[in-house]
């Protein structure tokens, strides 16, 4: 059952039955060389767990995002998959197909209200505004609902992508640590941006001023 939903999706808390999808998702390299600043190595038997316990467990919000089943035809297929089509497809065939990524907001500090932001999309289900929609929708929760007081992210400086979403919801920058990562060959910088509640209380009002 939907927690919330956005215009192409479907947004619910992460069960148990999502593993699977999940380790796809965390071994796929074109995944993690968007968002993670470590080794990148495929995860073995223990990947689930630890996700589980040292990240998912601890989150204050995490969010899963399934697409609408009248927006499936909008997902790219990878050679080599398995696509089933009609009466063959059963339900996990679809909850695997609609399967297009998650989202966490932490506190590290309650008393400072000051939430990390992190997100993963399906590479299957790049270039059609996900990325977009949820964090819109994160956002919005987190002040209007989860009452923090700032909002805060990082990326990697060659992840034009990324900044262009969290431009787009709003999120200035806030610095860069210079040369931070080693990534495909070469040192890139870490972003950091942040957006304050008075900041998003303003922008809203202000798009609500252009409608």
């Amino acid at each position: 059952m939907a927690f919330a939903t956005t215009k192409h999706l479907n947004l619910r808390g992460y069960r148990e039955s999502d593993k699977d999808y999940f380790m796809e998702q965390e071994n796929d390299q074109r995944v993690m060389l968007t968002g993670y600043p470590g080794y990148v190595v495929p995860n073995g038997p223990n990947g689930w767990k630890d996700l589980q316990e040292n990240f998912l467990s601890k989150e204050l919000l995490v969010i899963v995002a399934e697409v609408k089943r009248e927006y499936a035809g909008l997902r790219k297929w990878d050679e080599g998959e398995v696509r089933k089509e009609g009466e063959e497809k059963k339900p996990e065939d679809w909850d695997r197909e609609l399967f297009a990524g998650y989202s966490a907001l932490g506190i590290g500090m309650p008393k400072n209200r000051d939430a990390h932001f992190g997100i993963a999309i399906n590479a299957q289900w790049w270039g059609n505004g996900f990325a977009t929609e949820i964090t819109e929708w994160m956002v919005q929760h987190a002040f209007e609902q989860l009452n923090v007081h700032r909002i805060s992210l990082g990326y990697t400086g060659v992840n034009l992508a990324a900044k262009r979403v969290y431009e787009k919801c709003g999120f200035p920058h806030e610095g860069a640590k210079r040369k931070a990562f080693w990534l495909n060959g070469e040192w890139v910088d870490a972003v950091s941006m942040g957006i304050l509640d008075e900041e998003y209380w303003e922008r809203k009002k202000q798009l609500a001023n252009k409608a």
